[in-house]
């Protein structure tokens, strides 16, 4: 009896390499690895087919090791890009390619739950080594995305944009907003900025920095003292690192009896 064509039991490795193109186009995403690998000696095979290929999930680290030995292929940045970020991936050929990937696929891998953990840690690094040769609107951009690793080194610039972008980072912690809000060469556009971000200008840890920051606007110093109880305002005087204006709104808070 001849197996029905459209059963999982016939999408064996012949299959695979006698099948037409519709064929393989239908059915490259969701077939099983032994269909995969006969697909790859299909004469057929082309760019869409085989990044098809490489976003199925349930192909095997062989079929991956095939593709990553295919010098032709390897020449197309997706085929690397897709190759990394495959769960299966074998490590060593993850490896290899990581340092052909662009800053935004690295970006991408490092982020990537389902990527080799391994894979997403060394796309951080290499992530950290490329920063410096970024344009200054490529690091604005990652800003927005960076991973812990990245990001600990992106607070610690003094380009305004950047920071700003930054705030906004979901990794972001409240021990990098109080750098941040400390930071000596630090904008005030940032500062203030801080000041009012709806996540962490309620912080009294980021407000504490902010106040001890000369460079924080004055108007928005003030506005943060008028929300202070008065327990705050008496650390604030006997401060010697916050600034004097800072010091005497706090004692001028305190005489007009501020909040308790």
């Amino acid at each position: 009896m001849i197996a029905d064509p459209e059963t999982p039991s016939a999408l064996d490795a012949s299959a695979g390499r006698v099948a037409s193109r519709a064929e393989l186009r239908r059915r490259l995403r969701t077939a099983p690895p032994d269909f995969l690998a006969g697909a790859l000696l299909n004469p057929l095979v082309g760019s869409e087919e085989l990044l098809l290929l490489l976003r199925n999930w349930r192909a095997s680290a062989a079929v991956l090791t095939t593709v990553g030995q295919k010098a032709d292929w390897l020449r197309q940045a997706e085929v690397r890009r897709l190759l990394v970020l495959h769960p299966r991936v074998p490590l060593a050929l993850a490896r290899d390619l990581l340092g052909r990937l662009t800053w935004k696929d690295l970006l991408e891998v490092s982020a990537a739950p389902h990527a080799h953990p391994v894979a997403r840690r060394q796309a951080e690094r290499l992530l950290q080594v490329r920063l410096e040769a970024l344009s200054a609107g490529e690091r604005v951009t990652l800003a927005r995305r960076a991973p812990r690793g990245v990001l600990a080194l992106l607070i610690r610039t003094d380009d305004s944009r950047v920071l700003c972008s930054v705030l906004g980072n979901p990794a972001l912690v409240e021990q990098d907003a109080v750098h941040v809000a400390g930071a000596a060469r630090v904008g005030a556009e940032v500062l203030a900025r801080l000041a009012s971000h709806p996540r962490w200008g309620v912080r009294q840890s980021v407000r504490a920095a902010l106040l001890r920051n000369a460079r924080t606007p004055i108007p928005v110093a003030l506005r943060l003292l008028a929300e202070l109880p008065r327990r705050e305002l008496h650390r604030l005087i006997v401060d010697a690192a916050v600034p004097t204006i800072v010091r005497v709104g706090a004692e001028r808070r305190l005489t007009a009896g501020g909040t308790p």
